[in-house]
């Protein structure tokens, strides 16, 4: 719940157009002649959706837009080798909807699931899929690792999304694209708001990609109007706060014009995704002081806390332990298991990452009641705890077909931990919860493009993060010199000698690495590199700093921030504790502690050539080169076609 006081007042506010169409005409025509398609990857719901075992389930909700009804769910069955027959049920409130049987002739099965009698509840529809599986005599399937799958699997809507008429329905239920226009020169205040707004929309639409574009307001007067998913908010600072729809010309979506000053401005930017955004049933309103719930981060809570709740598997149970769950980078995690098991001889297993932490016998009574500690060294971002029942009846069961053993974890399990400064695991792993529970943003100048490159990074953060980041726009002596956590946008460089980067370096030729423990490895290029790194700089005891800079080429980190936004799933792939960048190559991942190596390698090593720094930064270079000559020949063939031309 929202801590402090918050009070909403309603403004007089009218379309901008003046008369409401006929919705219930616009609507029942546009039915009929549009049809609109979004994928699974759009829809928040993932690339595939496997249904495990012989007789596998799945629930899948599924958004439905206002002025849109569910048509049809498209997509492709892989089916396993092993399959002789079987059929997929799909289901939508204790109502069949659709029976697909499996042709077992092919690899894959291309499927098409009617949803016109499916129950729209709520703005969304939920759907039970439940496959059912007989085996071929002559395999015995492995139901767990080999599932069917429903892969690349869209939904086909009839109908045109209804406009929002007021700000409680100004955020649509899928949203592709958030454009924020802020001022040429936007001050701190604007810059929070920006962010602020990032994080708070991210959040809201959780699995979904939300693209978020920074534009000048500038070509606001020109800009075209937004589709039917997305939407598009305008900051100002003044001083008359407020949050206000305003209509375009045609039938599009209404912008937000989002007003004010200081915290007043911080409020604003929060209201659309607030608790009582759905009370502002008005174009117009202003949301009073609010302070963003505060990310607790209590030594002990249980599952049901962290929103995992009770877990049930097939076998199996798995827990995943979410660090930005638990509201900060923890160490000394242990799971008080409470549950229970198919009852017989056999055994139970813990393990993370295929590592046994513990194993115990199982025995008729059924009953889970284990502590089990989890290693600071095997803790990840998000670290999956599995708890395994293994019963001799079976590995003795004629390929499953007999009842298979299933484990359950309550969500009163107790999960203890305590805060963490050497950050396990480091670098990009350790991100975002380090930031955790309040991060400083600094730029080094307030500018336009530094205000795109701060939205980049914290767009980037939110969507590992379970909970919304809390960020504050400080200065740059604060954040490199504050005891608080802090993302640092230097684009040209020019950071303090005070400042210790895992890569640095000394004009455009010389590359020195710092490992967390000290060591050292000095390379000299024999070409200039301009470059561009995000790094995780954080000594031992330290507050985390995640740091984006250059030497001195500001277009290099726009290339390399660029490269994450383009794929989502980059910002999760990052390892080490640098991504480094140079024209004419993707960006590397590298770590400080292989690039300099322990300290007795250092000394083993007077060149401090180490390989990994050498293969790294050099490939770039080589790359450039090749780049740089390759451009040479065609300007060289180009000079000449036009000496020869008469």
């Amino acid at each position: 719940m929202t801590t402090g006081v918050l009070a909403l007042a309603l403004l007089p506010g009218t379309p901008a157009w003046g008369q409401e169409p006929d919705e219930t005409e616009s609507t029942d025509t546009a039915s009929d002649a549009v049809m609109t398609f979004l994928d699974f990857g759009g829809l928040g719901l993932g690339r595939s959706l496997p249904l495990y075992g012989l007789d596998g389930s799945a629930q899948i909700t599924i958004p439905v837009p206002t002025g849109t009804v569910p048509s049809e769910l498209t997509g492709t069955v892989t089916i396993p080798a092993w399959l002789d027959r079987g059929w997929l049920d799909v289901e939508s409130a204790d109502r069949p909807i659709a029976r697909i049987v499996l042709d077992t002739n092919a690899s894959t099965v291309p499927v098409s699931i009617p949803l016109t009698a499916a129950a729209v509840v709520g703005g969304t529809v939920t759907l039970e899929l439940s496959s059912t599986l007989i085996p071929d005599a002559t395999y015995c399937p492995d139901v767990r690792n080999d599932p069917l799958r429903l892969i690349d699997a869209s939904v086909a809507y009839a109908g045109l999304p209804a406009i929002p008429r007021t700000l409680a329905d100004f955020l649509p239920p899928v949203l592709r694209q958030l454009t924020v226009f802020v001022p040429s020169e936007p001050d701190s205040d604007v810059i929070a708001a920006a962010l602020t707004m990032t994080t708070s929309v991210t959040d809201y639409y959780g699995a979904q990609t939300v693209n978020v574009v920074v534009r000048p307001d500038s070509e606001l007067q020109g800009a075209v109007s937004d589709g039917p998913f997305e939407r598009s908010v305008v900051l100002s600072e003044n001083n008359d706060a407020s949050a206000e729809l305003v209509f375009p010309l045609d039938q599009a979506p209404p912008r937000l014009f989002v007003t004010g000053s200081g915290a007043e401005l911080i409020d604003q930017a929060r209201l659309v995704t607030s608790n009582v955004a759905e009370l502002a049933l008005s174009t117009k309103a202003f949301a009073g002081a609010s302070v963003p719930p505060a990310v607790l981060a209590p030594n002990s809570t249980t599952l049901d806390d962290l929103g995992i709740g009770t877990v049930t598997g097939t076998r199996t149970a798995s827990i995943p332990l979410d660090q930005t769950r638990l509201g900060r980078s923890v160490a000394n995690v242990s799971v008080h298991l409470i549950g229970t098991y198919t009852p017989g001889s056999g055994s139970l297993t813990a393990t993370v990452g295929g590592a046994t932490l513990a194993a115990w016998p199982a025995d008729d009574s059924g009953i889970l009641d284990r502590w089990i500690e989890i290693p600071n060294a095997t803790l990840e971002r998000i670290t999956t705890l599995d708890v395994t029942v293994e019963h001799p009846a079976d590995s003795a069961a004629a390929c499953g077909r007999t009842v298979v053993s299933e484990v359950t974890v309550d969500g009163s399990s107790v999960v203890e931990s305590s805060g963490s400064s050497t950050y396990a695991p480091l670098g990009f792993g350790s991100l975002p919860q380090t930031l955790m529970p309040r991060v400083g943003i600094a730029l080094a100048d307030n500018t336009f493009a530094n205000i795109v490159r701060a939205v980049s990074i914290v767009d980037g953060l939110q969507r590992m993060s379970s909970r919304a980041l809390d960020v504050s726009v400080i200065s740059l002596e604060d954040a490199l010199n504050g005891t608080e956590p802090a993302i640092v946008i230097a684009p040209d460089g020019g950071l303090p000698d005070t400042v210790t980067l895992p890569l640095s370096s000394t004009g455009a030729t010389t590359f020195t690495t710092v490992s967390a423990q000290g060591s050292e490895t000095v390379l000299t290029l024999d070409a200039a590199l301009p470059f561009a790194s995000l790094q995780v700089a954080a000594a031992e005891g330290d507050a985390a700093k995640l740091i984006a800079s250059s030497n001195g080429a500001p277009e290099e980190l726009d290339r390399l921030l660029g490269w994450l936004d383009a794929d989502p799933s980059r910002w999760y792939g990052l390892s080490g504790d640098v991504l480094f960048g140079a024209a004419g190559s993707d960006p590397l991942s590298l770590s400080s502690a292989d690039l300099a190596g322990p300290e007795a390698d250092a000394a083993a090593d007077p060149d401090g050539s180490n390989g990994l720094l050498v293969a790294g930064i050099v490939a770039a270079v080589v790359l450039v080169v090749i780049g740089l000559a390759a451009a040479l020949i065609v300007w060289m063939r180009s000079r000449r076609s036009d000496s020869r031309a008469p």
